[in-house]
C-alpha cells in the first residue's frame, strides 16, 4: 500500500516537473516557447497515465487539437488547450492514487 502511494506520488512529482526548461531557453532575453513546454508537460503526463491504464478519454484528443491549433497559428488557444490537457493528466494521476485504495463496503 505504501509502495503504491509512494510510487504514485513520485510519478506525479516527476510528471509535474519533467523537462520544464530545455537547452533552447535563452536566459538572456527571457524568451521561451510556451507552447513547446505546455505540450511537452501534457504529453509526458499522458504517457505516464497510459502506463498505469488511468488516462482520461479526452486528454489525447485535446493534445492533438492543441497541436493543430498551433500549426494554424492560434498560439494562445493552443497553449490554453495544452495547459488544460496537462491539468487533466495531473488530476488523473491523483485519481490513480485514490483508485488503488478503494475497497468495497461490506
Amino acid at each position: 500500500m505504501k509502495k503504491v502511494l509512494l510510487t504514485t506520488l513520485t510519478l506525479f512529482a516527476l510528471t509535474a516537473q519533467a523537462n520544464s526548461l530545455d537547452s533552447s531557453h535563452n536566459w538572456n532575453d527571457g524568451s521561451s516557447n510556451a507552447f513547446k513546454f505546455a505540450i511537452k508537460a501534457a504529453e509526458t503526463g499522458y504517457k505516464a497515465n497510459l502506463a498505469v491504464d488511468m488516462a482520461w478519454r479526452d486528454t489525447g484528443k485535446m493534445i492533438k487539437k492543441a497541436k493543430k491549433l498551433h500549426k494554424a497559428g492560434k498560439n494562445a488557444a493552443a497553449i490554453a488547450l495544452a495547459n488544460k490537457a496537462h491539468r487533466q493528466t495531473v488530476n488523473a494521476t491523483a485519481q490513480t492514487a485514490l483508485a488503488r485504495t478503494v475497497r468495497p463496503r461490506l
